[in-house]
C-alpha cells in the first residue's frame, strides 16, 4: 500500500471515530466533501441525509449538482467510480425535494425521516421504475424518467 493509501486510510479511521452517531449536518457533509467519511457507512440512509443537508442549503437545481458532484467525488476517491448512477442520484434527490415542500420545518434530519419514513425504504423507486429500466446502461449514464409512475411533485413543477 503506498504512503498516500495508508494516509487515507489513516484519515478514514480517523473520520469514522469521529463519526459516531452524533456526527452534525455539517460535520457529515463535510466528512464527504473531504472523502473521509467511511465507504462501508456510506448507505442508503447517508445517501439521503447528503441530499437532504444539499437541498436545505442550496435548492434543487444547485443541491442536484452539488450530490452528483459529492457522490461521484466521493466514489472516485474510494476507487468506485462504476458505482456512480445519474438516475437514481436524481430521482432520489427529487423524493427528498417533494419530502421537504411537504414537511420543510423539519428541525433535523432524523425529524425529516420520522415525517417521511418512505424515504428510508431503498426499494421505495420500485414504485416508479421498472428494475430493467434502473438496470440500463442509459439509466446509469443519464437521467430516465420513471416508467412505472410519476415521482412526486415538488412546489412549482408540474410532471
Amino acid at each position: 500500500m503506498s504512503s498516500a493509501a495508508v494516509k487515507q486510510e489513516e484519515r478514514r479511521d480517523e473520520a469514522a471515530r469521529a463519526a459516531g452517531p452524533d456526527l452534525t449536518d455539517a460535520g457529515f457533509l463535510a466528512a464527504i466533501e473531504a472523502t473521509t467519511y467511511p465507504g462501508a457507512d456510506f448507505r442508503h440512509r447517508e445517501h439521503v441525509r447528503l441530499a437532504w443537508v444539499c437541498l436545505r442549503q442550496s435548492g434543487f437545481e444547485a443541491g442536484l449538482a452539488r450530490v452528483r458532484g459529492l457522490i461521484q467525488r466521493y466514489a472516485a476517491a474510494l476507487g468506485a467510480t462504476g458505482k456512480y448512477h445519474e438516475t437514481l442520484t436524481r430521482a432520489w434527490v427529487e423524493l427528498v425535494q417533494a419530502a421537504l415542500d411537504a414537511a420543510p420545518d423539519a428541525p433535523s434530519f432524523d425529524a425529516f425521516l420520522e415525517a417521511r419514513p418512505e424515504l428510508g425504504d431503498a426499494r421505495l423507486l420500485e414504485r416508479h421504475y421498472r428494475k430493467e429500466t434502473l438496470d440500463s446502461a442509459e439509466a446509469r449514464a443519464g437521467w430516465v424518467p420513471p416508467d412505472v409512475a410519476p415521482l412526486p411533485a415538488r412546489d412549482g413543477v408540474q410532471r
